[in-house]
């Protein structure tokens, strides 16, 4: 069924992207284990849809987070909302892109913010820090548009950066399966995705500088 989504997609002019279905994540800090991730793909009017929901304990305390990442034709993000909560307050924050501008309310300190898109690159993707669903898309986005550098928004702190592929591609880790491909990124937090070429699913997500791990909890 993944393979066949795929080859419809391609023979629509589609984009290729993960098939409809809810992908569920393991996640671990030093080592050790501290929630579950989830991300649910559905088909929207304009493009993919991405809902997530996590749920951590991080140094004896319970966080939570629900949001929604919406793709454009062309994978390109065009709306993300989140919701987030810990130590028994929550926080809510919105991202609304364009081609060229992303427009960011809440977040820290509830302020709004104008982002523009860096001149040396042609798309943004939208990645909150500690979340999965800009991870997830991530390998079809790269994909479909060729980009070795994108402009990464991150709506709680409100900042954009510049991310490049990294030319050397880390070792394979073991237990990530042999026919995955890998996206490994340079940047402020540098991370490496390991996905199936066949499905763009990403299996495992690293994050070196923080001891993190995400990993695909396979049926």
């Amino acid at each position: 069924m993944f393979l066949s989504t795929l080859v419809l997609a391609a023979v629509a002019g589609a984009p290729a992207f993960a098939p409809p279905g809810t992908y569920r994540y393991s996640a671990s800090l030093n080592g050790q284990s501290i929630g579950t991730w989830t991300a649910s793909v559905k088909s929207g009017d304009a493009g993919p849809e991405v809902d997530e929901s996590s749920n951590a304990t991080f140094a004896g305390m319970q966080m939570a987070a629900t949001a929604t990442l919406v793709l454009g034709p062309d994978l390109a993000p065009t709306r993300y909302s989140g919701s987030y909560q810990a130590t028994g307050q929550t926080q809510t924050v919105t991202a609304t892109l364009t081609a060229t501008s992303a427009a960011i309310t809440g977040g820290f300190g509830g302020a709004s913010h104008s982002l523009a898109l860096s001149p040396e690159t042609r798309h943004f993707v939208v990645i909150e820090p500690a979340l999965l669903a800009g991870l997830f898309v991530l390998p079809a986005q790269l994909q479909s548009w060729g980009d070795t550098s994108v402009t990464w928004v991150a709506p709680v702190t409100g900042q954009a950066q510049t991310i490049s592929k990294n030319p050397e591609p880390p070792a394979r880790p073991a237990g990530v399966p042999a026919q995955d491909a890998e996206i490994s990124m340079q940047g402020q937090i540098p991370f490496t995705i390991w996905y199936d070429p066949a499905t763009l699913v990403p299996d495992e997500v690293i994050v070196p500088s923080q001891n993190a791990v995400l990993t695909r909890q396979r049926p």
